[in-house]
């Protein structure tokens, strides 16, 4: 059995990517969305997120240099996630929480629909990309894009557009932030 994926969190991130369950591929690399076949790494390289094209081996420094952080709600490594129960997921959640907390964040994404969800049922409908308001989680905003492997190929529009939506919604509340100092 691989180890799990340890979270990339810590106090004063702008902006943690929150899976579903870490991968194989991702376990064995040692890095977060590490399989080929994940668009992931594409979207966040054109988004404007990282100054530069961005690789899965650019995780923990996107967590130093850029304020971007990396955590899952199950820490448990499966190739499929459909494997992950929603029982499973449930019993997560409050972990999940705590993790979240203690990085404070100012923005948290789902990078799927299902992980959102369970954590917040009835918020959202079936396409609903995007800011999730009025949703928060431990006081930082909830947004969520499409499921970033191959197999979502239909959503590949959403998954771009979602994080270039982060991007200039970052880039907006630093200039908020930045004026009112």
């Amino acid at each position: 059995m691989l180890p799990t994926r340890p979270d990339l969190l810590r106090p004063g991130l702008d902006l943690v990517f929150v899976g579903i369950n870490p991968g194989e591929e991702s376990a064995r690399r040692g890095h977060y969305y590490a399989h080929s076949g994940n668009r992931f790494w594409r979207a966040l390289s054109t988004s404007g997120l990282a100054p530069r094209d961005v690789t899965f081996e650019d995780d923990s420094w996107l967590s130093e240099a850029c304020g971007i952080g990396f955590t899952d709600v199950v820490k448990r490594v499966v190739t499929d996630s459909s494997k992950v129960t929603g029982a499973e997921v449930i019993k997560a959640i409050p972990r999940f929480r705590e993790r979240i907390a203690a990085a404070s964040p100012r923005i948290i994404c789902f990078t799927g629909g299902r992980q959102c969800d369970d954590v917040f049922p009835d918020l959202r409908a079936a396409t609903g990309w995007g800011q999730q308001l009025p949703a928060t989680l431990e006081g930082a905003e909830v947004w969520v894009m499409p499921f970033t492997s191959g197999l979502a190929a239909r959503w590949r529009d959403e998954g771009q557009r979602v994080p270039e939506a982060l991007a200039m919604h970052l880039s907006r509340t630093r200039e908020l932030t930045e004026t009112a100092s």
